[in-house]
């Protein structure tokens, strides 16, 4: 007998139905389940408690084949005891004739009352249990006689207790309406088993327990369905292995198997309908709502909603929507039983009917790529919209997936070029090679200008990407050659977007080609043209570290007559690099205010990204750890791993965490995933000095240098090897002298020391100079140290000034001059503090306790303990903007205003925003609107966007 498991509850519903029939106040149970979920073995369990009670069982299963049998139902459940058991019943006045009802007559109530007389002379001498099982199937006759019956069980010792199966196609009988009807009759509806009941449900059949962890996979591979698991447990005894040493991969083979021969048999005892949407749903993987499955099965919504429910309390889906097979052995033998012609039948139908019911192409061209291409007109189309919008996501990726389907489908001839047109450019940093052979096809016989100057730099990178840069440099070159003197500007756009092609894999041949084809003369920054080659220059010349003045001048030419509106943003991005790492901080700073402004959602998601970097960087390098927190983490938000920027942007995270105290936070981000570089792009060499210096702060100093040795080689190899970039050789100084190897650290200090100063920017040449300090001692070290400090204060690089200065301090302190060692700690100090970096501003503390001085410690409440965001957020919050409008001005989100004012009304111990004005009044905290707020401080940090615009 099938084991009865996880069914306590049924059974105490069932014990308490026929309590209360044999106690003489009759009652009826219905319980409804789909196939396969133990019913009769809960009747069969009824029929036992019932004998125990010494109550008179009577059974009746119905059959499809007798449901138009009249009386059929009646006959099981009546004809042994009214002819065999209690034959005074045939007797006189008494006797029941046979029926002669047939379908269509009117319901014949005196044979109704008959039969229901002839049940309570029965009764009377023992209780009645009436068991019907399969009810859907009851002749109507049957039906109709059992809820007459049900309706007078009050006061008779009779319990009625009726099993149907769920969505089993049979019509609505009124026997389940009935019992459905009256609240006081209990419905049970068995579920499908938990996975520690189907360990317990194989170890009863099987007589012991599977091997670890073969019973879940039994469980997942059936769904927890009693009946499929009674075939996988036949299955399972007749392979001869114990079961306790049957393995996990021995019980998966031996449920594809059972669940071959099993799982059709179940769903065949249902109506078409659950067979079909279990195979729609097999075939689509997932699906969303009952109009899809309704329309790609052909069945009505009512219907379709029964087949689910039915699915789902089988155990074969998982509750929905959305719906999805329980188990992959269940997908694997539905496929088997439908085969693919009709799994892609089916996907092509819910590709219509998601194109019928409004659906995005998104989701319409995820569904195209599964089915055979078949020449539709609207495919094409369709294909075109989704790719054109998962470029702008951006996932590259889908994007040229639904392009090559678009291609294959295919499309008419006059869509074709366009469309490989798109592609290649998609596949540029995707599949190069592809690339390559994609554009060249478009440009083969293309004799239009324009059109091969718009497609020419795309097919060059494609080719650096390759392998092939002087064949890039070639194909420019001819196309340069084609171009008029009469259109210098598209002469102009394309020298910018050859430069860029070249930076991107082989910065070297860029200046090669500069200096051969006389590129940088001449140029005023008078066009757009101009102005972006003048900033690809500027941004050439501070990749490859050759000088901050020259790529200075660049950027300044290219700023100095701001074109219109659609001017490309990258002109001003390009400029704002190079004056970033010329230490330009606040020319810098007010470009990215202006890339950041009201028109920054215009622009593509990986442009917005790396603005929102570069501006966090800026805030970062200014002493707004803060602000550039919050920035670069927004700017996370929008690069998805393989973007291009990802790196870089990812890389600004990891520092600004690391220098606020935050290494446990930026170690489960140096942890993430991410994917490998396309070439030599330069952010990832800033991202893998980002991440040696989280593995330096766990102590882990030999990974951190196989990092840095990373970043050392894709520098060298890019072309790029500028410090005020990446100083990775002071980073590795570092870690050689935590190891003991002054030596190396020493070598590598003073080659960063040589490049930097070719350079010329005042921070890179101080960021060497410190770690050359660092590795000196004595007076040796108070002077290094102290040109390093110099060259700072006169810029806004106040971050690196609170760092060289504590390590001047320690310098000064240890060659007892500890007046100036004081000074300069207690300036590192407030400069720390400023900024939030909690690790530098501990140690400029405690080396200022050494000196002997008594420093105080930073406030924790009042006006004073407020941070310069703090003091923002809170003037504004003071002038009446609300939180959101606060957040889109500072270019930060809602949350993070709300937690800084949290940290606001604290310290200040106010109740709210109520207070603000008179506490920030007492304070001396101007108005953000007033003159006061808007002068920045020498000390300040970045002036905010607001202030810019």
């Amino acid at each position: 007998m099938t084991p009865l498991v996880e069914r306590a509850a049924e059974l105490r519903a069932l014990d308490f139905v026929l309590g209360q029939a044999f106690e003489g106040n009759g009652t009826a149970v219905l319980i409804e389940a789909p196939a396969g979920t133990g019913k009769s073995t809960l009747l069969a369990e009824a029929a036992a408690l019932a004998r125990m009670q010494e109550a008179r069982v009577l059974r009746a299963r119905c059959c499809p084949r007798e449901a138009q049998v009249p009386w059929a139902t009646v006959r099981q459940l009546l004809d042994p005891h009214l002819s065999d058991e209690d034959r005074s019943l045939l007797d006189g006045h008494h006797a029941v004739r046979p029926p002669t009802g047939h379908d269509g007559d009117a319901p014949p109530v005196h044979r109704f009352h008959d039969l229901y007389l002839a049940l309570l002379r029965l009764s009377r001498r023992a209780p009645l249990a009436l068991l019907v099982d399969d009810a859907q199937d009851a002749d109507d006759l049957s039906q109709q006689w059992l809820a007459y019956l049900a309706r007078r069980l009050h006061g008779v010792c009779i319990a009625l207790a009726v099993a149907t199966r769920t969505a089993s196609g049979a019509p609505g009988g009124v026997l389940t309406a009935e019992l459905v009807a009256c609240p006081e009759f209990p419905r049970l509806h068995p579920l499908p088993l938990s996975e520690q009941g189907t360990a317990q449900y194989l170890t009863d059949r099987l007589g012991q327990g599977l091997g670890e962890g073969a019973a879940a996979l039994c469980h997942k591979a059936t769904g927890g369905n009693p009946a499929l698991l009674d075939a996988v447990a036949e299955a399972l005894s007749r392979t001869g292995t114990p079961p306790a040493r049957i393995t996990g991969e021995q019980a998966v083979g031996v449920c594809d198997r059972a669940l071959l021969r099993a799982l059709p048999l179940l769903l065949n005892r249902h109506a078409p309908a659950v067979a079909a949407a279990a195979t729609a749903v097999t075939a689509l993987d997932r699906v969303a709502g009952l109009p899809l499955l309704a329309r790609t099965t052909g069945i009505d919504l009512p219907t379709a909603d029964q087949a689910v429910t039915a699915l789902e309390d089988a155990g074969l889906l998982h509750a929905g929507p959305p719906w999805q097979l329980t188990g992959a052995v269940i997908a694997q033998s539905l496929t088997a039983q439908a085969g693919e012609h009709t799994l892609d039948k089916l996907r092509s139908r819910a590709a219509e009917a998601l194109r019928d019911l409004d659906a995005g192409p998104t989701e319409i061209a995820d569904m195209l790529l599964r089915t055979t291409p078949d020449g539709q007109d609207w495919r094409v189309p369709v294909l075109r919209e989704a790719a054109r919008v998962a470029d702008e996501r951006p996932d590259p990726p889908a994007a040229s997936a639904y392009l090559r389907r678009a291609l294959a489908e295919p499309p008419a001839a006059g869509d074709r070029p366009q469309l490989l047109t798109v592609l290649g450019i998609t596949e540029v940093h995707l599949a190069p090679g592809s690339a390559v052979d994609h554009l060249r096809t478009v440009l083969e016989g293309e004799q239009d200008i324009g059109v091969q100057t718009a497609l020419v730099p795309h097919l060059a990178e494609a080719l650096a990407r390759t392998g092939r840069a002087e064949e890039a440099v070639a194909l420019l070159d001819r196309l340069a050659g084609r171009i008029g003197e009469d259109d210098r500007e598209t002469l102009y756009r394309l020298w910018a977007q050859g430069l860029l092609v070249l930076l991107e894999e082989t910065p070297h041949m860029a200046d090669a080609w500069v200096a051969r084809a006389r590129i940088a003369d001449d140029l005023a920054g008078s066009s757009p043209g101009q102005r972006l080659l003048l900033a690809a220059l500027a941004l050439k010349t501070t990749l490859t570290g050759q000088c901050a003045h020259t790529a200075a001048g660049y950027a300044d030419r290219a700023l100095a007559r701001p074109g219109p509106r659609e001017e490309p943003a990258l002109t001003t991005a390009f400029a704002a690099t190079a004056l970033l790492h010329a230490d330009r901080l606040t020319d810098a700073a007010h470009c990215c205010d202006q890339l950041l402004g009201d028109d920054i959602h215009d622009q593509p998601a990986p442009l917005r990204s790396l603005f929102m970097a570069m501006r966090a960087k800026i805030a970062h390098r200014m002493g707004d750890l803060a602000s550039a927190l919050t920035l670069s983490r927004q700017a996370l938000a929008l690069t998805p791993p393989g973007q291009r920027y990802q790196p870089y942007v990812t890389a600004q995270v990891i520092n600004a965490l690391i220098d606020l105290g935050e290494t446990e936070e930026a170690e489960r981000l140096r942890s993430t995933s991410y994917q490998g570089p396309a070439g030599n792009h330069w952010s990832w060499a800033v991202l893998y000095a980002a991440r040696a210096r989280t593995h330096y702060a766990h102590d882990r100093h030999h990974t951190a240098l196989e990092e840095l040795d990373v970043c050392a080689r894709q520098m060298r190899n890019g072309g790029y090897d500028n410090p005020a970039l990446v100083p990775w050789r002071s980073h590795a100084a570092r870690v050689h002298q935590r190891l003991g190897d002054d030596g190396t650290a020493m070598e590598l200090a003073d080659a960063e020391l040589a490049l930097a100063r070719r350079w010329g920017s005042p921070r890179a040449i101080a960021t060497s100079l410190r770690t050359i300090g660092r590795l000196q001692t004595g007076l040796e070290a108070v002077t290094t140290l102290s040109e390093a400090a110099a060259l700072l204060q006169n810029t806004p690089a106040r971050h690196d000034l609170a760092r060289t200065l504590t390590a001047l301090g320690e310098a000064l302190h240890a060659t007892d001059r500890r007046a100036e060692a004081r000074t300069a700690l207690r300036q590192a100090l407030d400069l720390a503090d400023a900024s939030g970096a909690a690790p530098l501003s501990e140690r400029a503390y405690r080396a200022l306790l050494a000196t002997g001085a008594r420093p105080r410690r930073k406030r924790q409440s009042g006006l004073r303990a407020l941070t310069e965001r703090e003091r923002r957020i809170a003037a504004l919050a003071a002038d009446g903007m609300d939180n959101q409008t606060i957040a889109t001005s500072l270019f930060v989100s809602r949350r993070t205003v709300e937690f800084h004012l949290t940290h606001v009304y604290r310290k200040l111990a106010i109740d709210g925003r109520a207070d603000l004005s008179t506490a920030l009044a007492a304070g001396h905290i101007p108005p953000q609107g007033s003159p006061a707020a808007r002068r920045p401080s020498p000390r300040s940090g970045p002036p905010s966007p607001e202030a810019v615009r």
